[in-house]
């Protein structure tokens, strides 16, 4: 099979949607090809908000020290190939091809039985873990996909486990209170290997502190045994201090907006916290390069300024709000669209009296198949809103002197993206 049947045997066989948590059938298809995340070191990233980001910190981190890293983040924007990644460049066509015909015979043994069959997510995260062992990484960076506990990338030993923030997200799956999302977060959490964590709630963080003490793992929390300092926040140019085991300061980071600031420290405690040998050289050079795609992303086209941001749920959205009001002065409009399964009134509510203008469009995702009953909350909860169901269509609202906002969902965030970038729209969004 070529590059995009598998990616369709893949979608349509093994459908994202269908979430099938538990260890068995990983831990059953890993051993089948030779337990390739046994051959490398693993850095575990979880939390709710945030993993993405101090997955790629770490990442250009390394790789700036002379590492050869593998990165696996979840879910991609615009191409499945940004899933898993080798020094941060994106995996081939050519080697998805490759590693699927390998996992082919052993998938199509699992299938057998439906107890057995691997989920899209499964399936994906073996590819992972066996391309990076192909390619003799010295570490991997690993986003958790959802919650921890139960989570495919959970079968990993990793040398720290990191919880970045634990907010209100998946609430079907993971509970409805902090304290139970905390409890699944920290089920990554391993016994004798160090946690980091920039939770500062109470409620959350004391469940994360118990989980680690009957495993006997030492816990680093933010503003407790770490923290930042920042120094200026301009767009592409923010300057902050790290006070850890190490002081630095004047350190960059050219990911926008405050809340990354206090990734990178979690990203850089962790490093502490793990013997790996970091140079402040590799810090300060990793820390420049990194970038998250679609996360208060700016792109320039034709003039125009658009702000892409997947947030998703209501702590991913105060943030962009924050954000947004530290960086621009000029009017701003809002293009969004949220699935159905996501807190859209708690999301809606963070943007009232925001912006100038909110146009309500429809994510391109069988997930939003109630779109009328989104624009009626919207309207509700706030008041005037124009609605274009047309992404693409959506994007002419943008004026030079204004700033324009994408946000409320990933997948929506990823279309707009590859139609800013390239001026079209790829045949996987068509599978």
């Amino acid at each position: 099979m070529g590059y995009l049947d598998i990616l369709r045997y893949l979608y349509h066989k093994r459908p994202m949607s269908k979430i099938k948590p538990g260890l068995e059938r990983i831990s059953l298809l890993l051993s089948l090809l030779g337990n390739p995340h046994t051959k490398y070191r693993v850095i575990h990233v979880g939390g709710t908000n945030g993993k993405g980001s101090v997955t790629n910190m770490i990442s250009n981190v390394l790789i700036a020290q002379g590492y050869r890293v593998g990165s696996y983040y979840s879910p991609h924007l615009s191409t499945f190939r940004e899933r898993i990644r080798l020094n941060e460049e994106f995996i081939s066509e050519e080697d998805v091809e490759r590693i699927y015909q390998q996992m082919e015979p052993v998938l199509k043994r699992l299938d057998e039985n439906e107890v057995f069959s691997p989920s899209f997510f499964e399936t994906v995260t073996a590819m992972a873990f066996l391309y990076f062992a192909e390619k003799n990484v010295d570490v991997a960076v690993v986003e958790v996909g959802l919650g921890g506990r139960l989570d495919a990338t959970n079968v990993v030993s990793p040398l720290c486990s990191i919880i970045v923030t634990v907010d209100r997200d998946h609430e079907k799956v993971l509970g409805t209170t902090i304290e139970q999302i905390a409890w699944e977060k920290s089920g990554i959490i391993k016994n004798s290997v160090p946690v980091v964590t920039g939770e500062e709630k109470t409620e959350a963080l004391k469940v994360i502190e118990e989980v680690a003490r009957k495993k006997g793992s030492k816990v680093y929390a933010l503003n407790r045994d770490f923290a930042v300092e920042v120094e200026s926040l301009k767009l592409f140019e923010n300057r902050f201090s790290y006070l850890g085991d190490k002081v630095l300061k004047d350190l960059v980071l050219t990911m926008n907006g405050p809340h990354q600031l206090t990734n990178a420290g979690v990203a850089l405690k962790a490093l502490e916290a793990i013997d790996l040998s970091v140079s402040e050289s590799a810090i300060r050079e990793g820390l420049k390069k990194a970038k998250n795609l679609g996360r208060f992303e700016v792109i320039e086209k034709d003039g125009k300024r658009f702000i892409l941001d997947g947030a998703h749920n209501p702590h991913g959205a105060r943030s962009l709000v924050k954000s947004l009001k530290l960086y621009f002065k000029e009017p701003l409009n809002l293009i969004i669209g949220v699935l159905d399964d996501k807190d859209r009134a708690g999301i809606l509510k963070e943007y009232r009296n925001v912006f100038d203008r909110i146009v309500l469009t429809r994510v391109p995702s069988p997930r939003m198949k109630d779109f009328d009953g989104f624009v009626a909350l919207a309207k509700e909860i706030l008041g005037n809103v124009d609605v274009i169901e047309d992404p693409l269509e959506a994007l002419k609202i943008a004026e030079e002197k204004s700033v324009t906002v994408v946000s409320g969902s990933l997948f929506l965030v990823g279309y707009v993206r590859e139609y800013l970038e390239t001026g079209k729209i790829g045949e996987e969004w068509y599978l």
